[in-house]
């Protein structure tokens, strides 16, 4: 028997996603769908193969690094990962979906990852299983699988919104400042999100990063606080 064909509405429900996020993944050719009488219609089988891509088909691509020369993640310069050109200092977005994807094209625009729709997608899947905003206005972008081979090289993109964007966060407060992690495998990863969330506890570091003037400040700002960090813990380390 031919496969049914899901709805936008159907296929929200399957996915426990709003229906506006649907259409924006499918519109931008994130999501695979097709039109019918100008309406959009999905595969189920289609659909369990892309979330199986974005979730992380392969359990092994971390095996396929090399995981002796992955640096230490809380020695790590994070001068290494955050580049100015990964700075958006006025973001356009005023949703969560346009701000994903305004973060990964500049990760996409830099050469960083290889596969622009692939990474919106697995952003936009982790961030409707639980939001990534913490409160204070800070949120911290990521996958649930690292997928290695779609990465060029671990980075960091940051931007800024002076308006805000509702992304979820528990105090129900807009989000300011966006910190996308694209670091390839969890022994990067754990260390420097664990770095950044600290940092940004603070509210008074925020709050300068909020009114930072350029990228360049927004960069200078953040190396210099990760500059405490690593003679912290480079006193610390035996």
């Amino acid at each position: 028997m031919e496969e049914r064909l899901l709805t936008v509405r159907e296929l929200a429900e399957y996915m426990q996603m709003n229906e506006r996020t649907i259409l924006k993944l499918v519109n931008s050719g994130s999501l695979p769908g097709a039109k019918i009488a100008s309406q959009w219609r999905f595969k189920r089988s289609v659909i369990d193969a892309w979330l199986a891509d974005q979730m992380g088909a392969s359990t092994n691509q971390e095996e396929e690094v090399d995981l002796t020369k992955v640096p230490d993640g809380f020695a790590m310069p994070l001068s290494d990962l955050l580049e100015e050109s990964g700075i958006i200092a006025d973001m356009n977005a005023k949703d969560r979906v346009v701000a994903i994807e305004e973060l990964v094209a500049c990760a996409f625009h830099n050469g960083w990852v290889s596969d622009k729709p692939w990474f919106i997608g697995a952003i936009v899947e982790r961030e409707s299983l639980a939001p990534t905003a913490v409160e204070g206005g800070v949120a911290f972008l990521h996958t649930r699988a690292r997928n290695a081979r779609k990465i060029s090289r671990p980075f960091i993109v940051c931007g800024r919104s002076y308006h805000g964007v509702d992304f979820g966060a528990e105090d129900q407060k807009p989000t300011y400042l966006f910190f996308l992690l694209g670091l390839k495998v969890d022994k990067l990863h754990l260390p420097i999100l664990g770095r950044l969330a600290r940092v940004l506890r603070d509210p008074a570091i925020v709050t300068r990063l909020r009114a930072a003037p350029t990228a360049g400040r927004i960069h200078d700002l953040l190396m210099q606080e990760d500059h405490k960090f690593l003679q912290v813990y480079t006193a610390k380390k035996p």
